[in-house]
């Protein structure tokens, strides 16, 4: 800016002012709010938000950056930083954070789940570990992450014919532990006859004891359970006390599977009776002093016992 001072005679002077026009304040920048969003939905700043800014003195420019740090899943924290720069240089810088979540649980496809029945104490084919190894048939996928399974299988510890079918809940966790759950059946059954095993057949003096306890005890093993091990008698009598006993051994599941077998018991009597008063001696007497003949009796240790007299003369 140039000043001029000229007289009449046209002497001048000059003076020159210079003015500079800067620009130092930076612009002034508007963020968008902090969100957070499903891990599905788009994390890009046109559905989170567009930063704005303005300026004192000439057009903006806005950029952003984005830092991120992982989570659970797919899930993930975004730090956006915003920045806006004058045609001068000035510029300015904020964050905003970007929050991805995932509360969404896994879908599960029961489509192809079966219940099953197995045989109790007999699975060969591993059919009930198969099973379980795949959810009973059932799937699952999850939007943000990978998922993992597991079953409640076994919380039921009283599981035999009796209870009909067991119901196993199948669960659905994804990376940041939303769940789904579907449940199955399995059914176990016995249809199998317990294994029996009875004691030898056996010869008794009458006078020993015809319990178990002392002709032995049959034993019983099953697939299932332990089962329950009963007898009978049936007795056909012989001489004295001395008689054939049939007993017959049953062993019963808890399904009323059942096995029998029969031990034979053969009680005898092979002791000779004894004479209860003392026997009279030989004696020789006159022939007109014969003595008249004891009454004796006799006891058995199996019976009663007959005592018979018999006189013979020379």
């Amino acid at each position: 800016r140039t000043w001029t001072a000229t007289d009449a005679c046209g002497n001048e002077t000059v003076h020159t002012q210079t003015i500079t026009v800067q620009d130092t304040v930076a612009p002034i920048l508007t963020l968008p709010a902090d969100i957070t969003i499903e891990c599905t939905e788009d994390e890009s700043s046109i559905n989170t938000g567009i930063a704005t800014a303005s300026d004192n003195c000439g057009t903006v420019t806005v950029t952003e950056s984005d830092v991120e740090t992982a989570a659970c899943g797919n899930t993930k924290t975004i730090v956006r930083t915003w920045t806006a720069t004058d045609a001068c240089g000035n510029s300015v810088s904020a964050e905003q954070t970007i929050t991805l979540v995932d509360t969404t649980p896994p879908t599960i496809d029961n489509t192809n789940t079966d219940d099953i029945v197995i045989q109790c104490g007999v699975t060969p084919d591993g059919t009930l570990e198969a099973w379980l190894t795949n959810n009973a048939g059932a799937t699952a996928n999850d939007t943000c992450g990978t998922v993992t399974w597991s079953n409640d299988y076994g919380s039921n510890t009283d599981v035999n014919c009796a209870n009909g079918a067991v119901t196993v809940t199948f669960t659905a966790t994804d990376d940041c532990g939303n769940s789904s759950t579907t449940t199955a059946t399995y059914s176990i059954i016995d249809t199998v006859d317990p294994v029996l095993t009875i004691p030898a057949d056996i010869t008794l003096e009458c006078t020993e004891s015809t319990d178990p306890s002392n002709t032995g005890n049959a034993t019983a093993t099953d697939d299932c359970a332990l089962p329950n091990v009963t007898f009978s008698d049936t007795e056909v009598t012989d001489c004295g006390d001395t008689k054939t006993i049939t007993r017959t051994w049953t062993a019963t599941d808890a399904c009323g599977n059942s096995v029998s077998a029969d031990q034979t018991i053969t009680v005898i009597d092979t002791t000779a009776p004894s004479f209860n008063e003392a026997l009279p001696a030989d004696a020789t007497v006159e022939c007109d002093a014969v003595p008249t003949a004891e009454t004796l009796t006799a006891s058995d240790n199996c019976g009663t016992a007959t005592v018979t007299f018999n006189e013979t003369t020379t």
